[in-house]
């Protein structure tokens, strides 16, 4: 068996996921494509995650288990890759999972189009108090359908390196990852190493397809995640600076443009992640090294027209000239913020509560309850279109159902701009003032 070929090789690097992992490789082994390996590489888990694996390995032979005794995501990938049998790898982190007819879809897809690289959408889910999940769909082109399930080129287009840059949601051909001497870098670590595979393997491929469906369900509650950690913008720095200063690696990448659209949206958003860690620091050793190395090659890049200032955010001159500022103003928002959440959370303190408002601040505002365990009853909007529909699993109703089917409820209106209305709307209603709580403005 280790010397036959397989459809699709699934690479699964691990490092202490005991709580997870169940889930995950039991979803690997629901495939319904049957002719698959699974290749588990753990960098010395001290959680039970090892004693997991090596209990799924002795009772399937789909299962190889690898120690890997370097603690690098990148190292743990180029591993699986070199070990791989499969005409295509997948990559599955190992807190995630994926719907049962993933690698099938993909795999056929990549045989009858003959692809490099077949992806597809995603949904990112938290999990709340009470075990219960919100999944939230994440489209790569939300306004250009058109996009979808037909080849491309993505060589030259720069929207792709920006912002396809999850490299787990697909699967790649072998071959064309060996011929074109794609792999990670194997920093400590899972030090956002995807960043480097990403931009090579958009920069090398010339017939990619993504498909319109979402398979794969991405953790984002996992606190030793990668993407809490106070080392983004170190991490951040370090691939790029790579692909910058690597001879061989800045040659692959034809698309100088793409490759600086996501340099500047990954220093935006790791930039604010990590002030936030930090107290806002802009002295911090975890800022101040990383910041000194961005903006001038940010800088050059605009100076150079390879990418407009304002490009990914309205104050990229401000984060540039003045990081001081920058700071305050994020440290003023996120308490005004802070204290929004709070005024709402005194006001519904031990009372269940039905939000008005489906739209962006009702979304947040039902985030914010499951957050904090407040019970949530339900959902009311004007909009006719969406009644019976369910929104974090608690239905939508029209606000004079909902009214009589949860007249002591707490009711929050989570609406911008016909808050007035809406107060007045819900009196009418018969409920009571002291029982409507506005999510200020």
């Amino acid at each position: 068996m280790m010397n036959s070929k397989c459809k699709v090789s699934v690479i699964m690097p691990s490092l202490n996921v005991a709580d997870y992992i169940d889930e995950c490789i039991l979803s690997a082994l629901d495939q319904t494509l049957e002719d698959i390996e699974i290749i588990c590489i753990d960098a010395g888990s001290t959680d039970g995650t090892w004693e997991k694996l090596s209990d799924y390995a002795n009772t399937n032979d789909k299962i190889t288990l690898i120690h890997s005794d370097i603690k690098s995501y990148g190292y743990q990938v180029n591993l699986g890759i070199e070990r791989a049998r499969g005409e295509y790898v997948a990559i599955l982190e190992t807190d995630d999972f994926i719907e049962k007819d993933m690698y099938e879809t993909l795999y056929n897809l990549g045989v009858q189009n003959d692809l490099d690289i077949v992806k597809a959408d995603y949904d990112f889910f938290i999990t709340y108090p009470g075990e219960q999940r919100e999944f939230r769909r994440i489209k790569l082109w939300p306004d250009d359908e058109e996009k979808y399930n037909c080849v491309i080129n993505p060589s030259l287009d720069s929207y792709l390196y920006a912002n396809d840059y999850n490299i787990w949601k697909g699967i790649y051909r072998r071959q064309f990852l060996l011929d074109n001497q794609i792999f990670l870098n194997e920093s400590k670590g899972a030090a956002f190493q995807d960043i480097g595979f990403a931009q090579q393997v958009l920069a090398c491929c010339k017939r990619i397809y993504y498909s319109d469906r979402s398979f794969y369900r991405y953790r984002r509650d996992r606190e030793m995640s990668s993407i809490n950690s106070v080392h983004g913008l170190e991490y951040s720095c370090q691939e790029f600076k790579r692909l910058l200063e690597d001879k061989k690696l800045n040659e692959k990448l034809v698309c100088k443009t793409g490759l600086y659209r996501h340099m500047a949206q990954s220093f935006i958003g790791e930039l604010m992640k990590t002030l936030r860690a930090v107290d806002y620091n802009t002295e911090s050793d975890y800022i101040k090294p990383y910041y000194e190395w961005f903006c001038p090659n940010i800088r050059m890049a605009i100076s150079d027209k390879v990418l407009a200032e304002d490009m990914y955010y309205s104050d990229m001159p401000c984060v540039l000239d003045d990081i001081a500022g920058f700071a305050k103003r994020l440290h003023d928002a996120d308490m005004e913020q802070k204290q929004r959440e709070a005024f709402i959370l005194n006001k519904v303190s031990g009372k269940e509560a039905v939000i008005f408002g489906a739209g962006a601040r009702g979304k947040a505002t039902c985030q914010l309850l499951l957050q904090n365990g407040v019970t949530m009853n339900a959902v009311c909007d004007n909009n006719m279109s969406i009644w019976g529909m369910e929104l974090y699993g608690k239905k939508v109703y029209s606000p004079k159902e909902c009214v009589q089917r949860f007249k002591n409820s707490k009711f929050i209106i989570a609406n911008k701009f016909h808050q007035d209305e809406i107060k007045s709307q819900l009196l009418d209603l018969g409920i009571e003032e002291k029982d409507i709580v506005i999510y200020q403005r």
